[in-house]
């Protein structure tokens, strides 16, 4: 027999959705509660939800659609959603002389939409290839959307991700006031022990919504000395960040 309390679930997300999809203001919680005559602690529920799962965002205290929606037409083959033209992905990846990835924030997690340039080691390929998700903070690109993202957005994550390693929160947010001031964030063998990836903003209305990836090998001893290829890739987030 049918779930007729899970019909209900479905039919709520769908008109909450569509309420937020419609709107010229991103509605708050007690405006898409009293729009859609759901209880308050219901429509809570159901934002929270949401919002966890990257269908919707917080701006200040309104709602407005997430990039789980694009991401799932990515997946779906209809294309990627990703804020930089795959060509021009290519240009800057040419620049950079290194691999170069796009990126958002997927509720707690970040997915690769594009990438362009020499093939990175097949591990970290396969990551962009099939648009794995990531934890956030243990990405260069995550470190850095974070960073950016609104107050309410970000302590979401953060409260979440704390549950189940409180260092990894404390660790960001001790960094997050060098990442916002430098515009850009690091991964140094946080996802993978002999990758380091930089990660600089994408702009779109003045507001940081993905972010540029580059990657480069890491030093195998902890403490030593910069390589020339940690350095090169220093420069080269410099000259790709210019470029946007």
């Amino acid at each position: 027999m049918p779930d007729a309390h899970a019909h209900r679930g479905v039919e709520r997300v769908d008109r909450v959705l569509d309420l937020v999809a419609r709107s010229t203001e991103p509605p708050t919680l007690t405006e898409i509660s009293r729009s859609l005559g759901l209880p308050r602690s219901t429509a809570a529920d159901v934002l929270r939800e949401l919002r966890a799962r990257g269908y919707l965002r917080l701006v200040g205290r309104g709602h407005v659609l997430g990039r789980r929606l694009q991401v799932l037409g990515l997946l779906a083959g209809s294309g990627p959603p990703s804020p930089v033209e795959h060509d021009r992905l290519e240009e800057l990846s040419r620049l950079a002389r290194a691999p170069v990835a796009s990126a958002v924030l997927v509720g707690g997690e970040v997915l690769y939409l594009d990438h362009a340039g020499p093939r990175a080691p097949a591990r970290l390929q396969a990551v962009a290839d099939e648009h794995r998700p990531r934890p956030a903070l243990r990405t260069a690109a995550g470190r850095l959307l974070l960073a950016f993202a609104g107050d309410a957005e970000r302590a979401s994550v953060l409260r979440a991700v704390a549950a189940d390693d409180p260092e990894a929160v404390a660790a960001f947010e001790r960094e997050r006031p060098a990442i916002e001031r430098a515009r850009l964030a690091r991964s140094d063998g946080l996802a993978d022990p002999s990758i380091r990836a930089i990660a600089v903003p994408v702009v779109e209305d003045r507001q940081v919504t993905a972010a540029l990836v580059l990657f480069g090998p890491r030093p195998r001893t902890p403490g030593a000395p910069a390589p020339s290829a940690q350095l090169a890739l220093e420069r080269a987030a410099a000259r790709v960040a210019a470029a946007l």
